[in-house]
């Protein structure tokens, strides 16, 4: 590896560019509010752990040679650091390490770069790095520690990791290449298919015909479409600035849990015949309290793994809060039961003689909740938690073609053949769409 000019650094594959140190006086928080102009993902925050802080975590990827023999940009890490005590260690090292559960020692030993961060004054010092990463790191995930063995850590940083390449690939990490074009396209087609909606639900609306399965699944998918539209700005954020917006990212994972859980309870009724073949499932009945502790256990999970899993400004790019460890799995186990036991519930009811008239609704309405539900969590099975970036906008897309299918059969010519089994009230009755009492 090349050594343009500064200290050696211990490892393969990078380069000290340059390692400059200057006193608190200067300007080094000047860059931190200046982040829209950055290049790089960009993360910042204060170190205060025993023995050893990851700062964060980051594949390069290079583009391939326009022609053989020319050469491929670098990547680079750029390094800012306070620190107002010494023993402090800034290294860079392969997170399969870090994953290992090393010691802090040992982490020290294996470390690709091993940048002391001490002075010899009592001074508050602030030190500027920047690594120089050649295309032998591409696809090799990589993490940055700040190290302080057998004693606390105490530093304030900002670390920028930039790929060589323009705004799609920049700031982005393996896992996290092509995101920005998927929901870029996403949110075209969610713009495409919103009119439609807002067509149907205001010709509802007007004729007074609304019920709780149709207001929710109105009510479901506009959180869905403004999820998919907030996490697109985010992402464009992030493509500029390197750190997004971590409000936007924060709202739309929370209208991601309030998109499913209402998409969730909407084919719920559905292959129950609410309203279909029913006007309600009996009070205090065996089935009723099924009911409810499936559509309970599906919401507790799901938010109790968005709380644990999702929700951090440093997390996966992700507009879903369930993406990593152990807090995510009741979610993904309880929805992965959840679409079997929807399509045989859905099939049994289809079976019943008052229900023949519908049956092809009903069958079509299991399938579609067996394919939502259990697809995501299949597929999380198969390609890993490293993949999920990946699966994500997939499972987005199945979201709006399910959608979109449900939109079919609550189209306002349809709705009444659908849903004609409504239980007559004051306000809803048969004759309300013609301002008559009933």
């Amino acid at each position: 590896w090349a050594r343009p000019c500064g200290r050696t650094a211990q490892g393969h594959g990078l380069a000290m560019l340059l390692p400059r140190r200057c006193l608190l006086g200067r300007l080094f928080w000047c860059g931190a509010l200046c982040t829209f102009g950055a290049e790089a993902k960009m993360v910042m925050g204060i170190a205060n752990s025993q023995d050893y802080h990851v700062v964060s975590t980051f594949c390069f990827v290079f583009p391939q040679p326009a022609s053989p023999g020319v050469q491929v940009p670098n990547g680079r890490i750029h390094s800012q650091t306070i620190v107002s005590s010494s023993g402090h260690k800034f290294l860079v090292l392969n997170n399969s390490d870090l994953q290992a559960g090393l010691a802090c020692d040992e982490l020290v030993r294996r470390a690709r770069v091993i940048e002391p961060l001490s002075e010899k004054t009592k001074e508050v010092i602030a030190y500027d790095l920047t690594l120089k990463v050649e295309p032998s790191m591409a696809d090799q995930h990589i993490a940055a520690v700040i190290a302080r063995c057998g004693q606390p850590v105490k530093a304030e940083y900002i670390v920028e990791f930039t790929n060589p390449g323009d705004s799609f690939e920049r700031h982005f990490a393996c896992s996290d290449q092509g995101i920005f074009r998927s929901y870029i396209w996403l949110s075209l087609l969610a713009l495409a298919e919103a009119p439609a909606f807002c067509a149907a639900q205001k010709v509802l609306q007007r004729r007074q015909v609304h019920n709780d399965v149709s207001a929710m699944f109105f009510a479901g998918a506009a959180f869905f479409t403004a999820r998919v539209w907030l996490f697109t700005l985010h992402v464009f954020v992030y493509s500029r600035n390197g750190m997004g917006l971590s409000m936007l990212l924060f709202v739309a994972q929370f209208l991601d849990f309030l998109s499913n859980t209402m998409a969730a309870l909407v084919l719920v009724a559905l292959v129950h015949g609410v309203y279909i073949t029913r006007p309600n499932v009996p009070t205090g009945s065996e089935e009723r309290t099924l009911l409810i502790r499936v559509v309970g256990t599906f919401a507790a999970t799901y938010l109790f793994s968005t709380l644990m899993s999702g929700f951090s400004v440093d997390g996966l790019l992700t507009p879903v809060g369930v993406v990593e460890g152990s807090a995510s799995w009741p979610y993904l186990i309880t929805r992965s039961c959840m679409g079997p036991h929807c399509f045989s519930r859905g099939v049994k009811l289809a079976a019943e003689v008052d229900a023949q008239p519908k049956k092809q609704h009903i069958l079509r309405f299991s399938l579609l909740a067996l394919a939502w539900l259990s697809g995501p969590p299949v597929l999380m099975a198969f390609v890993g938690q490293d993949g999920w970036d990946h699966v994500a906008p997939l499972a987005d897309a199945a979201t709006m073609a399910m959608l979109g299918v449900l939109l079919w059969d609550f189209w306002p010519s349809r709705f009444g053949t659908l849903f004609s089994c409504v239980k007559a009230t004051a306000r809803a009755h048969p004759y309300c769409e013609f301002g008559l009492e009933a």
